[in-house]
């Protein structure tokens, strides 16, 4: 992920949409990602968890704060790089 900063500002808020297929640890391994990189993540405040019509997949949603460009491609590259997760927004 290619971050310009002149278009954001630091400390930033976002919203992480992470997918993967709903038999997998899929919750467990964001917020396990997420509590490395986040000082302040709480998963009881900042998290929710939507399963597809279907029910194949779920979407794990989390809204977190950045605090330089370096935090977001970090955060991004752990999470694409984890197996549970097909893809993140």
């Amino acid at each position: 992920m290619t971050i310009n900063e002149d278009l954001w500002e630091f400390p930033h808020e976002m919203t992480l949409k992470v997918m993967g297929a709903a038999d997998s640890p899929l919750e467990q391994a964001v917020v396990a990602i997420l509590s490395q990189h986040l000082e302040d993540f709480d998963p009881n405040a900042h998290l929710s968890v939507k399963p597809s019509a279907k029910g194949n997949y779920i979407s794990v949603n989390a809204r977190i704060t950045v605090q330089h460009r370096d935090h977001v491609t970090s955060i991004y590259a752990e999470l694409n790089a984890c197996s549970h997760v097909k893809v993140v927004f």
